[in-house]
């Protein structure tokens, strides 16, 4: 018989979002939670035998003990045959009283946490499948957790062979220190399993929004969480034919976008432009931060400030860096607003070839004028 996957990770239910203004921050959490309403309507919808959560799913061990009951509920919807949870870096298993242990007293008994390096037959819910999880069992390490599956030689009972493990791939993610059990694709293709699938990198892998005969996925993250992720929020579905043949499609399942852009503004047309690109598609679910730089009419300065209002009124959260954003002068604005030969003339007139510094100026003298 085949299976169907849906595959995801690093959900980070409990991620505080401090940075933001508490308002911001209650909603940004709260799409962590309903992601997993979207995952699990998505895979009825798909008829899917199987959830996989590759790591992560608690942003810590100390998360409250109601999310992970809104959590246990979420899941219990599912149709299909049983969720699997593998302990990531962040929510890893330390065996004593932490998250996992009251997630095991609330779940069910279609949720398998796989906490243990063993294999574990899922016969008992169904699907003719052995799982080899590597869970992760601190919140660093430089090596891995693959070397129990190398080593197992017992053959599998169950058609199906599926390795689940958390941290870097290399070349993917980075890992620039080595602590986030990295590991290679040659590495994982070495150990004979009909597919991997992976957690920790919040971007997708492979890159594309189909994918044949690939056996190594990485989930990323179905709900993006900051500034340097900035993509729409995703997860794959996965067909596993009765031929060990691999199919999978990629399935969007964010609310929130995050976009850190830098923008040249010459001009109010390009302002306008802006505006109407961050407006666009759901505007209040943009989380923005916004740096502009380049030179303007005066004018167009001034009210500036009336679209960073239109702004913050219709997005999510927007964060304003405009330090490079400056008043554009000339030659002849200079003498139409100074009398020729003054000190103010004179100043401005010096520092024409500097724009930026120009500007400086120009504002400076305005200040000292507007006190006298």
């Amino acid at each position: 018989m085949p299976l169907k996957i849906f595959h995801t990770g690093d959900i980070h239910l409990g991620m505080q979002f401090s940075s933001y203004p508490p308002s911001v921050g209650v909603k940004l959490k709260e799409a962590r939670i309903e992601v997993l309403s979207r995952i699990v309507e998505l895979a009825n919808e798909e008829d899917c035998d199987l959830i996989v959560v590759a790591g992560d799913l608690f942003n810590n061990n100390k998360v409250e003990r109601k999310l992970i009951s809104k959590a246990v509920n979420i899941f219990d919807r599912f149709k299909g045959k049983a969720v699997l949870f593998l302990p990531g870096n962040h929510d890893y298993d330390i065996g004593q009283d932490n998250v996992w242990r009251t997630f095991e007293r609330k779940a069910t008994k279609r949720m398998v946490l796989l906490n243990e390096f063993r294999t574990y037959d899922l016969s008992e819910h169904g699907l003719d499948l052995t799982v080899y999880p590597a869970p992760c069992d601190s919140r660093h390490s430089a090596s891995n957790n693959l070397d129990w599956i190398k080593n197992f030689n017992d053959e599998a009972k169950n058609n199906f062979s599926i390795g689940i493990a958390h941290g870097a791939l290399e070349g993917i993610s980075p890992d620039l220190t080595d602590q986030y059990f990295k590991m290679s694709r040659a590495e994982l293709l070495a150990i004979e399993m009909d597919l991997w699938l992976l957690g920790h990198s919040h971007i997708q892998y492979p890159e594309e929004d189909k994918a044949v005969n690939k056996k190594i996925f990485n989930s990323g993250t179905p709900e993006p969480d900051g500034l340097d992720c900035n993509h729409e929020g995703f997860a794959w579905i996965i067909n596993l034919d009765a031929d060990k043949h691999i199919s999978a499609k990629k399935v969007k399942t964010g609310k929130f976008r995050f976009f850190d852009l830098k923008k040249n503004i010459n001009n109010k047309k390009d302002l306008k432009a802006l505006k109407k690109d961050l407006l666009a598609d759901r505007p209040q679910n943009k989380v923005v931060r916004l740096n502009l730089s380049g030179g303007i009419e005066e004018s167009v300065y001034n009210d500036k400030n009336n679209l960073y209002n239109d702004l913050k009124l219709e997005l999510a959260y927007l964060a304003i860096e405009d330090e490079n954003l400056y008043i554009k002068l000339n030659h002849d604005q200079i003498e139409a607003k100074f009398t020729k030969g003054s000190f103010p003339y004179q100043f401005l007139q010096r520092l024409e070839d500097d724009e930026k510094s120009l500007h400086l100026a120009y504002e400076l003298i305005k200040e000292v004028q507007n006190e006298t």
